[in-house]
């Protein structure tokens, strides 16, 4: 009799979560260790009858007599001594069955032989052996029955496992159909509602913006499951962003993800009300296919996305491992809106992603006129920046598809009416970078019959390859909004992979509902817009679109927050207006600069794709970045009474600038005379002061110094360790305030000027500055923190001093009488003659200062070739053409009126001075012979004034658009915090300046110079100004 194994107590695992699905088994399985045939504890009385023996059976055993005990005895152990080697033919062999090694570990054997031959043994003492034996035998045994059931449910469950992937590889919703028909895998982000609701907007009415979005996130879910195949679906991911769980519309997320709702199954559109209407349908399944990703602050589109695409290619990577996926497949990737719902149409045989795939997935067999339907028009394949190949050796294209954009309106009763678009319309951008409706040419409609046409920028509905969207470059999660995240990836489809097509003619089309997202998901803010800018605008000859574009975002925020200024302005207004439209520009080129130190930036673009200018030319033409005003229209133009206008028969080399100076800077300049720039040796043989020249280390006259020495060998910027970090980058004082609130480096314009003096794209040279420094011996400790931060940025630097020191940079250049404070002017002009007769060729502006002195060059180059400089040197009426021979001297600087007289007005010594060729050849070759040449004093930047007014050489007014101050006499924060007393005149800096702002409108957003900087402070500005904060 075989007895059934009991359950050992632990819980048997379930082969499936399955209801309803039987338990399977090896085949086979009789063999196991579950049909032994050997009895259980509870049949033992017909294996051992005297295994039970108690007080009762002693006691009757008691009463037999010895002759009858003597036989049950022998008749026992006969018993015994025949069944015992049974076992061995029960029990399989122990190779084969761990049973038989298991009773003969009980010394089962050995104790019956010992007990069977010891005759004097009583028989209480051989059936409490023998009883004694039994319970270690089947506590064994018990032991190995538990063993062997779960090795039996084990290979059960196994063999289940096997027949379950055998079912789930037939399982179309699970496995797809391969490489040649991907499945999709679809984005839905779901933004939280602008801050602009109207104020009669009940909280969930169908009104209230934030219902509108949900039921338009359901709404483009469900379009997707009612439009596609359901086994053609991967996943669906729905971003919550800024949100949690919202009951409602999880419950109708659910509903539509388990078939609840209208969906298509094949050809079949279909509804299942209860899920055991599913049970019995062969092939027909319904995984899961809907996911929800929560970001419970809301971190924007672009994140969002990129967050969304990580599940998805992990979701992938788990299919791959699992054997359910090939890794062939390349899912295609739909991003959808939630204001976009796929239109359907009433087609049992071709869906949407029937046509995306074919414009997408091309097989390697494909012929040149097959081709010719993907080809685009702006560009080829050869072009693309992103691996398309396959592992059959397929190119695939590394383009997307843009679907159509047909437009819902309703009435007030409810009725919905859609308005489809027309073949070839698209969607561009204007020079604000807002979005606007355009067409595509007819060259383009041509190439396919209007089938396929290329469209600048991306809609409401985008597929494209999963490895296309993977190998971009750019993703930047800062781009919050739709539309900028939008033109981040239309960006990288069409500067950095194949483009985008529209499909006209098929049925990759959405219907959008105008009135789900607000204004400000759909259109670019001006931070969005530098952000951009500074990304994609930063490669060959792109500045001009930077600047263009940054500009036209300007005047818009202007506009729109000067509401009040009428259309034809007044002059006021229009004062108001530029001066709103510079400071916004400013920030906007502040925000582009330190974009690029943020942590998601795309840093490297104009490497790794196509420059701006190439989108520009090739595929928006339409937008005419380089639209300037009509020279002829700006001949007729009177700037200001008296200004003249382009002469008649006025050569095309002279060229007017789109903007004159201003009347105080064209007065100023207007006395001097121009100034022929050659070269005059003026040295006299340097037989004496100013022109006896430096010294080397051992006082050896003759001495030329390698003023390129520190561009050679560029000191580098450190934070050497975290209390460094905590000095430098101290929060919240004034210094840090002005630099962070207001100055910057225009980096951005900067580094385009560079690329496009680098590549011979500009018509001349970047400007050559020379940059002097003086100091005397004790004072060498503050140079190094001149080399590590600003020194090296100049073309030449020097240190004049009282000591030579090659590593320093240092100079020691004599003068007449001591060195001594009070006669800095003859240590002055040792030092401009000095650099006049040993550099002067070389450079294009020369500037001195103080060891105290902090100069940011970059905005100091960009203000010196800018156009108002250029045109100040030419005189003031045409731009150069970089073939004059004469100069306009221009002598730059922070204008002060000594004692409050403006008709003694100097530069300040204190942040510096700036001189043109002009210039310095005036004051050393005609100025310093005839000058105070032997005057004592220490007010050098007062004499240097009074030499140069003698020559008709006036200080230049220097400030920027709005007022602000380039050339600054002091620390950042102390012009931050200064404000005048009520009489100016009782404070002798409210007293010598002109017409000056005060606090944090004092200081020019490009500043270029700061005063009584040293040390710490210096480091310090450096590390805020270029981003080690």
């Amino acid at each position: 009799m075989t007895t059934p194994i009991r359950n050992s107590g632990r819980r048997r695992l379930q082969p499936s979560s399955r209801a309803g699905n039987p338990i399977r088994r090896a085949p086979n399985s009789g063999a196991s260790a579950s049909s032994i045939s050997i009895s259980s504890a509870d049949d033992s009385e017909h294996f051992l009858p005297m295994n039970n023996a108690s007080s009762n059976n002693n006691s009757i055993s008691a009463q037999v007599s010895p002759e009858r005990s003597r036989q049950h005895v022998a008749r026992n152990l006969l018993i015994i001594a025949c069944l015992w080697p049974l076992l061995f033919l029960i029990i399989p062999p122990p190779a084969a069955d761990p049973a038989h090694m298991a009773i003969l570990s009980t010394g089962m054997s050995d104790t019956m032989i010992d007990g069977y031959s010891d005759s004097n043994s009583s028989k209480k003492s051989l059936v409490s052996k023998f009883q004694s034996i039994k319970r270690r035998a089947h506590d064994k045994i018990d032991n190995i029955r538990a063993v062997t059931s779960r090795r039996v449910n084990l290979a059960g469950k196994t063999q289940f496992l096997r027949e379950e992937m055998s079912t789930l590889l037939h399982r179309k919703d699970i496995v797809g159909y391969g490489p040649d028909r991907p499945r999709v895998a679809v984005v839905v982000v779901v933004p939280q509602p602008s801050n602009n609701n109207n104020a009669g907007e009940a909280k969930g009415s169908e009104g209230d913006e934030e219902s509108r979005i949900l039921k338009g996130a359901l709404d483009a879910v469900q379009s997707v499951f009612l439009t596609t195949d359901r086994n053609l679906i991967f996943i669906v991911t729905v971003v919550m962003d800024g949100r949690g769980k919202v009951g409602s519309f999880e419950t109708k997320l659910e509903d539509i993800d388990a078939g609840r709702t209208s969906h298509r199954h094949g050809g079949e559109v279909h509804t299942h009300d209860h899920h055991h209407d599913l049970e019995g349908k062969e092939g027909h399944y319904h995984s899961e296919k809907i996911h929800t990703l929560y970001n419970h602050e809301a971190v924007g589109v672009s994140a969002s996305r990129k967050e969304a695409v990580h599940f998805i290619n992990v979701l992938s990577r788990k299919h791959e491992e699992a054997g359910i996926k090939s890794p062939d497949e390349d899912l295609i990737l739909l991003f959808l809106s939630v204001e976009s719902r796929l239109r359907e149409f009433h087609d049992n045989s071709r869906t949407w992603l029937d046509d995306v795939t074919d414009a997408l997935i091309l097989s390697p067999s494909i012929d040149e006129k097959q081709d010719a339907f993907h080809k685009l028009s702006a560009g080829s394949k050869k072009y693309s920046k992103v691996d398309s190949s396959t592992k059959d050796g397929a190119m695939q294209p590394s383009n997307a598809v843009s679907f159509a954009v047909d437009i819902s309106s309703s009435d007030t009763e409810g009725n919905v009416e859609i308005h489809s678009s027309r073949v070839g319309e698209t969607l561009s951008f204007d020079q604000k970078l807002r979005p606007r409706p355009s067409s595509a040419t007819g060259q383009q409609m041509s190439l396919s019959n209007g089938e396929s046409y290329p469209t600048p920028l991306t809609q409401s509905a985008t597929a494209l390859r999963l490895r296309t969207y993977n190998a971009f470059p750019a993703s930047d999660e800062a781009l919050t909004s739709h539309y900028s995240a939008d033109l981040e990836l239309s960006f990288n489809l069409w500067m950095c992979a194949d483009g985008i097509d529209v499909l006209g003619s098929s049925y990759a089309r959405v219907v959008v509902d105008p009135v789900i997202l607000s204004a400000e998901e759909k259109d670019i803010s001006g931070p969005l817009a530098a952000r951009i800018v500074s990304a994609w605008m930063s490669g060959h000859g792109d500045d001009i679109y930077a600047s263009k574009i940054l500009r036209a975002v300007a005047e818009r925020s202007a506009q729109n927050s000067i509401s009040h200024i009428s259309k034809d302005h007044s002059m006021s207004e229009r004062k108001i207006l530029a001066d709103k439209i510079k400071v916004l520009h400013d920030m906007l080129v502040r925000i582009s600069s330190e974009a690029k130190h943020s942590t998601s930036f795309p840093s490297g673009l104009g490497q790794k794709c196509r420059p701006f200018s190439w989108y520009a030319q090739n595929v928006h033409p339409q937008n005419d970045f380089h639209e300037e005003e009509d020279l002829n229209d700006m001949k007729k133009k009177a700037w200001v009474d008296g200004t003249p206008t382009q002469q008649e028969g006025a050569t095309d080399e002279k060229k007017l600038p789109l903007r004159p100076l201003s009347d105080v800077n064209m007065a100023i300049i207007s006395k001097a005379s121009p100034v022929n720039i050659m070269y005059v040796d003026a040295s006299g043989g340097h037989a004496n002061h100013p022109h006896k020249g430096g010294t080397d280390e051992n006082g050896n006259f003759g001495y030329v110094h390698d003023e390129t020495f520190l561009v050679k060998n560029p000191t580098i910027f450190e934070i050497k360790d975290e209390k460094d970090r905590g000095v430098l980058c101290k929060k919240g004082d004034p210094n840090y305030n002005m630099l962070t609130k207001k100055v910057f480096v225009d980096l951005p314009n900067h580094e385009a000027a560079q690329k496009r003096a680098e590549h011979g794209l500009a018509k001349k040279g970047r400007a050559k500055i020379f940059c002097l420094v003086y100091t005397i011996e004790k004072n060498h400790h503050t140079i190094p923190a001149i080399k590590e931060t600003w020194g090296k940025k100049c073309d030449g630097f020097m240190v004049a001093s009282t000591k030579t020191d090659r590593e320093l940079g240092t100079v020691n250049i004599p003068h007449e009488g001591p060195e001594e404070y009070n006669n800095i002017w003859q240590k002055v002009r040792s030092m401009w003659s000095y650099v006049y007769d040993n550099y002067y060729e070389k450079y294009d502006w020369f500037h001195i200062g103080g060891d105290d002195l902090y100069l940011i060059v970059e905005n100091l180059r960009l203000y010196l070739e800018s156009e108002e400089i250029q045109l100040a040197s030419n005189g003031g009426h045409y731009l150069p053409n970089g073939s004059e021979e004469t100069q306009t001297p221009l002598f730059l600087g922070r204008r002060f009126a000594e004692s409050g007289n403006m008709d003694r007005i100097f530069i300040s010594g204190g942040s510096g001075y700036t001189m043109n060729k002009a210039t310095l050849k005036t004051l050393v070759v005609d100025g310093f012979p005839k000058c105070f040449p032997h005057r004592h004093t220490f007010s050098e930047d007062t004499m240097v004034a009074n030499c140069l007014r003698q020559r008709n050489i006036l200080p230049y007014d220097t400030k920027d658009e709005a007022g602000g101050e380039r050339y600054n006499p002091f620390a950042p924060g102390h012009h931050l915090m200064y404000h005048p007393p009520a009489n100016p005149k009782d404070d002798w800096y409210s007293n010598y300046s002109i017409d000056c702002k005060w606090g944090i409108d004092h200081c020019a957003a490009k500043s270029v110079a700061f005063h009584y900087i040293k040390g710490d402070l210096m480091r310090r500005i450096y590390a805020i100004l270029y981003h080690y904060c």
